[in-house]
């Protein structure tokens, strides 16, 4: 059977590979997150010393930005595309060599971290691909060290449902769904919402604390 090319693009921006992904999906990501990406890195608030996880990194821009900012503490990066991690390692060099930014070509939910050893977490529009939701938010959860800061960012549900994506590939959720999903993890209850607009689209980031 041939695939349709909304399943092709829909699989290709939850993994994306060969010659598209590494040509294509990375100047989609790098344009389409620039404003998440901007709006996650305020919000983190990352300090020198910050011990910080992205989980999917694409392009590893955020990445970038973050650890402009990190003196003796450090970044890791994990994401199942190998043709991101290839991008993300040449864009992060600098950092990598001297030890800010360690790059990981890995599913999250198989990689065997330490519990709490994190202070603070990130995932931008990785959301929708998460097979076990409630199992990666409580992994996620288990990883913060007390007090620790997790910053979630997805694209409102109401324009994500205009789009010709394909549903079996990618799992929307309200506002109200990334709070549940969030609080049942092990987050305290006070998990905000932090929205903005830009043109016609509307960006949510869900900010939660162990």
């Amino acid at each position: 059977m041939i695939m349709s090319f909304s399943t092709f693009l829909s699989e290709q921006a939850k993994n994306p590979s060969g010659i598209f992904g590494r040509l294509i999906m990375s100047v989609i990501f790098d344009k389409g997150n620039a404003y998440l990406n901007g709006f996650v890195n305020e919000l983190m608030s990352i300090q020198a010393n910050d011990h910080v996880l992205e989980i999917g990194f694409g392009t590893g821009k955020l990445i970038y930005e973050m650890a402009r900012k990190i003196n003796h503490g450090c970044i890791e990066g994990i994401d199942i595309s190998n043709t991101m991690v290839s991008i993300a390692q040449r864009k992060n060099k600098k950092y990598i060599a001297d030890g800010k930014v360690q790059i990981l070509a890995c599913n999250f939910d198989e990689m065997p971290f330490k519990n709490k050893k994190f202070t603070k977490i990130c995932s931008v529009n990785t959301i929708y691909f998460w097979p076990e939701p409630e199992n990666t938010a409580k992994k996620i959860a288990g990883l913060l060290s007390p007090g620790g800061k997790f910053v979630v960012a997805f694209e409102d549900i109401d324009q994500l449902e205009r789009r010709n994506l394909n549903r079996n590939v990618f799992q929307l959720y309200s506002k109200s769904d990334v709070i549940d999903l969030l609080i049942n993890a092990g987050f305290t209850s006070d998990v905000s919402i932090e929205s903005r607009v830009k043109g016609k689209s509307t960006f949510h980031c869900a900010v939660a604390t162990r």
